[in-house]
């Protein structure tokens, strides 16, 4: 009887043992599974600020050369008026002085 409690002792013994190192591998597994979390919270966190950067970026870019595009367009417009005030005041003095000579009678 003596041998049977032995074994009896020896595999409650290794139950034991076996319910520590099952407990044990199950907070390694639960470390490990927090650890990556963390990981891939952080890794989520950078991409979206790096984006967000990126985004920033990009928009600053674009709002440049929305204003060099509206600066250039309003320049040439500028151009245009002056050109046109020009040929406008050209063409009234033209008018101005072939009024004058048909009310002289050169005409």
């Amino acid at each position: 009887m003596c041998a049977a409690h032995e074994e009896i002792d020896q595999i409650h013994e290794s139950e034991v043992a076996a319910r520590v190192r099952v407990e044990d591998a199950e907070k390694r597994a639960r470390a490990i599974r927090e650890e990556a979390d963390k990981e891939a919270k952080a890794l989520m966190a950078k991409a979206e600020h790096d984006a967000k950067k990126t985004a920033s970026k990009m928009l600053s870019e674009i709002e440049g050369k929305k204003g060099e595009i509206e600066a250039g367009v309003l320049a040439e417009t500028e151009q245009t008026i002056k050109n046109r005030q020009k040929l406008a005041e050209k063409r009234k003095d033209e008018a101005g002085k072939a009024v004058y000579k048909n009310l002289v009678g050169e005409v």
